[in-house]
């Protein structure tokens, strides 16, 4: 006998398995796989309901499908069909090839008769004719495929590519447009059904063979029964369901948030935040309430909710009906972009909260007033007089907005809105001016109600989540913990005079904070409202930009915002913002809301920042050296010996003293100067109200157009003297208007009263 020497043939064996290793390497380089179809953008909830999908390139329903989201049901059947020992085979099950080899030999087979789901996902990838050739390069395919994916892998791709009539492709297509179901909810008798389709689609389609189909279906059922896959009671029920026979949509829901969606990334599953039951509660409202308000003239709204804990969009209702073309239901005015009204107010007043200069307690004027050719009134034409910050941030007064703004200077405010993300005024930020306090700027409700999250956030700004494989707690911290308090503490109060009487009780509200708009023309009408839970935005108009005469945030945005409240959040434990561990309460006098002199006699209390809030001492209350019978006051220059007395008067600043004597408010004034005092004052001057300073003005030279000089001054003078370009032009009492026609395009104003002190401004003229 011949002897074999065990260590050649363990050499040659070793060098034969390296060859083969490094052909198959070869030839999967030189042949690569085919490239893999794309699949259909499909949109999802948050907890994988399917909210909308988009035909391929190619025009087909091809749903990328996961194992993970097939009921265990389909997915043991589709295998006992087609591929038992797929997890232990490499892609070609040799003991099948060789049955179905004997099987083709003597007749009783089919070249296919061998195919494994691996084979057959290549035929899908790779379509030829079914010859011996193309079998042995299926075969060669079926072992590349396996050596780049893993099984789980390769049936992810099976359930996802295989055919199921016409433009179907993949099981989680199918199951959507067959039954209107999930593939995860699945029963026995849809899972035989979608089992037995892709043998041959055409043939087998539900929708046009429901007979044939049906036959197939019971046969696969009674062999699942045979190999006591599952009990012959579960087998039994599902012979006796029906074949569907029909083609469903596919799902088309939050449309204006799947478009939305589905441009944000170019992934084929987009699985989101958006939990579709809060999205159905919204939807419901808004159209309810747009079928009562569509009399009057309002036909349109949007609503979007964002959850203040995990920032992530819940709602996105961007219209009431997308379907309503006369409505122009399709256009999205989460996004659309618009005038807030005073819904910019809060972040104004929390700006100079942080900077010190405001208290909710500081007094404000609210009076008519001319800010270089701008006169706003407040929406109900009506003045208040001297109002606290808290007064006019809750009863959105305009004037006070205004002056604040004028105070802490407009540049500071458009920074702020940039670092709010507001987009839009940041773009057009060289165009604005005070009215952007007042609406005169454009934004949307999406970057409205993300800025309102800041409130609820201790003052940090989150970009609102989308899709759930993107959270980032990355944020900016825009405003204090303490200022976001005290914007909450006052926009959570429910005595408005905008709302009816008992407008709260009615309802169970869970507390919150909201602020309403208006736009110029009533075209927008917006609520946004927040507590610790949620932060919810509405905006009702038309989007053709029609105002209608009843729209209003208060009357019409209000009442849908607590609707949306009291269904979404209710329940809730209602946990009001913590008290912020810097701020705290002092005494303040009551008329000014500053730290009370000795002569303040009403009180009040104030919240105030700690080391931030300024210190300022009240200056309304003064000490007088009056006469005895109290009409005549004296100075320390023209003070007599005996004969006099000191009493205390309040002393407003000029312009609110102005109004309040126009309006007989003021009772208990100073008396007069003593007529007799020589003393020359080198104290302020008057206040100049118009015009304003570094503002420029045009005028018609033909129409002889004018502007308004009008100053005021305090209780120690009585008369005004004009001067323009040093000449007197007239001589006026305190507050009283002159109209000036302009020969010059450069006016040196100067404005002295009867006590000799003196105020002085340029102004520029632009003739036309």
């Amino acid at each position: 006998m011949i002897q074999v020497n065990k260590k050649v043939l363990v050499k040659k064996a070793f060098f034969y398995a390296v060859g083969i290793i490094i052909i198959i390497f070869l030839l999967d380089i030189i042949f690569p796989l085919p490239n893999l179809k794309r699949f259909s953008k499909a949109v999802y909830s948050e907890n994988g309901e399917l909210l909308s999908a988009y035909l391929t390139k190619d025009d087909k329903w091809r749903l990328e499908t996961n194992i993970d989201s097939v009921s265990e049901t389909a997915i043991k059947v589709i295998l006992f069909k087609e591929d038992k020992y797929f997890y232990y085979h490499p892609g070609v099950n040799p003991f099948a090839v060789v049955r179905a080899f004997i099987g083709n030999l003597t007749g009783e087979g089919r070249i296919s008769g061998a195919s494994t789901i691996t084979m057959q996902l290549v035929r899908i990838l790779e379509p030829h004719k079914r010859t011996l050739f193309n079998k042995i390069l299926e075969t060669f395919r079926a072992f590349q495929l396996e050596l780049h994916y893993s099984k789980k892998e390769i049936l992810n791709m099976y359930l996802s590519y295989a055919p199921y009539g016409g433009n179907i492709e993949g099981i989680t297509s199918a199951a959507y447009i067959y039954f209107n179901n999930a593939p995860s909810r699945l029963s026995l008798a849809q899972a035989a059904e979608l089992a037995v389709i892709p043998q041959n689609p055409n043939r087998y389609r539900p929708d046009k063979n429901p007979e044939q189909t049906l036959i197939k279906r019971n046969k696969l059922l009674r062999k699942l029964l045979k190999a006591h896959l599952f009990s012959e009671k579960d087998i039994n029920l599902a012979l006796q369901e029906p074949v569907s026979g029909y083609r469903f949509r596919l799902p088309d829901l939050a449309q204006h948030f799947s478009n939305y969606v589905s441009r944000l990334s170019e992934e084929n599953q987009l699985l989101t935040t958006l939990n579709l039951k809060t999205q159905f509660i919204a939807e419901q409202l808004l159209h309810q309430h747009i079928q009562k308000l569509s009399p009057e003239g309002i036909t349109n709204g949007a609503i979007l909710v964002i959850n203040n804990k995990s920032h992530q969009i819940k709602a996105y209702v961007g219209s009431a009906d997308f379907y309503d073309d006369k409505i122009s239901g399709q256009v999205n005015g989460i996004n659309a972009i618009r005038s807030p009204g005073s819904t910019l107010k809060p972040f104004l007043y929390a700006l100079l909260f942080d900077k010190g200069s405001l208290t909710p307690q500081t007094k404000i004027p609210d009076i008519p007033l001319n800010f270089g050719g701008y006169q706003p009134e407040n929406f109900n034409m009506k003045f208040h007089g001297y109002v606290s910050a808290q007064y006019a941030l809750a009863n959105s007064l305009n004037i006070p907005a205004v002056l604040l703004l004028q105070k802490s200077g407009l540049k500071n405010f458009i920074t702020l809105l940039e670092h709010l993300k507001f987009n839009f005024i940041k773009k057009s930020k060289r165009k604005l001016g005070l009215s952007t306090i007042l609406g005169g700027c454009g934004v949307s409700l999406f970057e409205l109600v993300t800025a309102y999250t800041v409130f609820a956030n201790k003052g940090n700004l989150y970009i609102p989540q989308i899709l759930l494989n993107n959270k980032n707690d990355a944020h900016t911290t825009v405003f204090s913990e303490e200022a976001c308090y005290l914007i909450s503490n006052i926009l959570s109060s429910n005595e408005r005079p905008d709302l009816e009487v008992n407008f709260f009780p009615d309802t169970k509200l869970p507390k919150i904070a909201w602020k309403t708009g208006t736009s110029q023309g009533k075209r927008d009408a917006w609520a946004i409202g927040y507590n610790s839970n949620y932060t919810i935005g509405v905006w009702l108009g038309n989007f053709d930009g029609k105002g209608a005469p009843t729209l209003t945030g208060s009357q019409k945005a209000v009442p849908l915002l607590i609707e949306l409240f009291n269904s979404i959040d209710y329940g809730s434990s209602n946990n009001w913002f913590p008290f912020p561990k810097n701020l705290d309460e002092r005494k303040v006098c009551a008329e000014s809301g500053l730290l009370p002199n000795q002569y303040c006699k009403n009180f009040t209390y104030d919240y105030f920042i700690k080391n931030v809030t300024n210190n300022k001492k009240c200056d309304i209350h003064k000490e007088f050296y009056v006469s005895k019978d109290e009409k005549i006051s004296y100075c320390t220059e023209c003070l007599p010996k005996k004969n006099y007395i000191k009493k205390v008067y309040p002393v407003y600043p000029e312009v609110v003293s102005y109004w309040f004597k126009s309006q007989g408010l003021q009772s208990d004034n100073p008396p007069k100067h003593n007529p007799g005092c020589i003393a020359s004052f080198n104290d302020k001057g008057p206040t100049i109200l118009s015009p304003q300073k570094d503002f420029q003005y045009y005028i018609n030279k033909e129409r002889k157009e004018k502007i308004l000089l009008q100053a005021v001054t305090d209780e120690k003078a009585h008369l005004i003297y004009w001067f323009v370009n040093q000449q007197i032009k007239t001589i006026v009492s305190s507050g009283a208007k002159f109209f000036y026609s302009p020969e010059s395009d450069s006016l040196s104003l100067v404005c002295v009263d009867d006590l000799g002190r003196k105020s002085e401004m340029n102004v520029k003229i632009i003739f036309y």
